[in-house]
């Protein structure tokens, strides 16, 4: 009897107990939050969007080197890289205390997209070493595989803009790829897809340029990873 008493008690004591154990483990789960990629950096020094369509060509697969996604080339606007660019600083320095190494002085390290043969290891290499050189904690650097203009005006188009980009934040002192986004979009109308209501409302039903589908785009990435 004795016997059954107390493995009775124990069986209660399983039912009761182990649930708070197992809701506490979830609560410390839940309660804990992942580190942000951007602690510990106060000075980056941002590189300037790579043209990746000057290597692969126009309509063809280009691998990012440093990620490895895949993305479709096509013609790429003049001066688009520079745009993007001049974003992505202005973006930065208005809404972070984050110092900034202008890209005119890291222009000797976007000469070349590191595509094909080259590997990711060598890219990122590289990319850290004229981190370290101007006493940066993080390196930012983008690809821009597509920027294809509007054939057309704000109400009716031939071919809407159509843009691809990549952006990356790696870390100096630990040679890791800290943060990756990607842009690939081509503007499509209400009717041909529903779900880009959000889209529809603010281009205020327009078509675009692809300088505003780029330069939106980008401001979506980076709120994402500036604001967290």
């Amino acid at each position: 009897m004795q016997s059954r008493q107390c493995s009775c008690l124990k069986t209660v004591f399983f039912f009761l107990v182990a649930p708070l154990l197992l809701f506490a483990c979830k609560a410390g789960v839940i309660m804990a939050e992942p580190l942000s990629p951007l602690d510990g950096i106060e000075k980056v020094l941002v590189v300037p969007f790579k043209d990746a369509a000057a290597v692969y060509g126009v309509e063809n697969n280009a691998r990012c080197p440093i990620c490895g996604k895949v993305f479709i080339t096509g013609t790429i606007k003049e001066g688009s890289d520079v745009v993007l660019t001049r974003h992505l600083v202005s973006f930065i320095k208005s809404n972070t205390d984050i110092n900034v190494i202008y890209p005119n002085q890291a222009q000797t390290y976007s000469d070349d997209f590191k595509g094909g043969n080259e590997s990711i290891t060598h890219e990122i290499n590289e990319l850290i070493e004229g981190g370290r050189q101007h006493g940066a904690d993080a390196v930012m650097v983008g690809n821009l595989y597509r920027f294809n203009e509007r054939v057309g005006t704000t109400y009716s188009v031939v071919s809407p803009a159509s843009v691809a980009f990549d952006l990356h934040l790696i870390g100096v002192s630990s040679g890791r790829v800290l943060w990756t986004g990607h842009v690939d979009e081509t503007q499509r109308s209400l009717s041909e897809n529903l779900f880009e209501i959000g889209s529809f409302i603010k281009r205020k039903g327009e078509w675009v340029s692809a300088d505003d589908l780029a330069t939106s785009g980008l401001d979506d990435l980076l709120i994402k990873l500036f604001k967290k």
